[in-house]
Formats: structure tokens, C-alpha cells, sequence
């Protein structure tokens, strides 16, 4: 029995950090996206929701904005910004967030 339990210990704290990294890739970027209705809310979602590595969406009809979580090892943020462009909508990455990437970058 001892050993039963010693291996289920092991086996557990073996895959505690594979759980950390899954978590680690995950970003959100908020996205300005020329949004008026319902409507355009459906299209996107539908659209995106076939994407590769895309988590979480949330939307703000009144700013017009769209906030994406997905994994950054899967899909990047330009990807994800092209997808709404071809659906025909305005698309730019919103000011703040541009502000924490170079933040980031001049840390590390």
C-alpha cells in the first residue's frame, strides 16, 4: 500500500508544474473593433470561436471593444485582429495594451 501512495504523490507533484505553464501562455489583449450590435457580437464570436488557441471573449458594445483571451504558443494577437478584419470590421489594438507590451519589453 505504501508504495501505491508514494507513486500517486510522485505522479501528482510531476504534473503540478505542467498545469503552471498551461496557465503562463495565456494573455488577454483588448482589442478596438468597430462593434454596434448584437449582431456583430454573434459573427465574431462564431468566427473565433473556430481559432486555434482562443480561450475567452469579452465584449463592450458601448466601447467598442473587444477583450480576447487565448494562448500566445497557438495564435497571436495580430492573427486574431486579421480574423475580424475579414469579417469586415475596423480592428486596433487599444493604446493601454500597446503600453503594457513595451513595458514588458523594456524589463526583460
Amino acid at each position: 500500500m505504501k508504495p501505491l501512495i508514494i507513486i500517486l504523490s510522485a505522479f501528482l507533484l510531476l504534473t503540478l508544474p505542467l498545469e503552471a505553464k498551461k496557465k503562463k501562455n495565456t494573455e488577454t489583449t483588448s482589442y478596438s473593433v468597430s462593434i454596434d450590435c448584437q449582431h456583430c457580437v454573434d459573427v465574431i464570436t462564431k468566427e473565433l470561436a473556430f481559432v486555434k488557441g482562443v480561450r475567452d471573449l469579452d465584449f463592450d458594445i458601448e466601447k467598442k471593444r473587444v477583450d480576447v483571451t487565448y494562448r500566445s504558443d497557438k495564435v497571436s494577437k495580430e492573427a486574431i485582429a486579421e480574423k475580424m478584419r475579414d469579417l469586415g470590421y475596423e480592428v486596433s489594438i487599444r493604446k493601454e495594451e500597446k503600453e503594457k507590451e513595451e513595458e514588458k519589453e523594456e524589463k526583460g
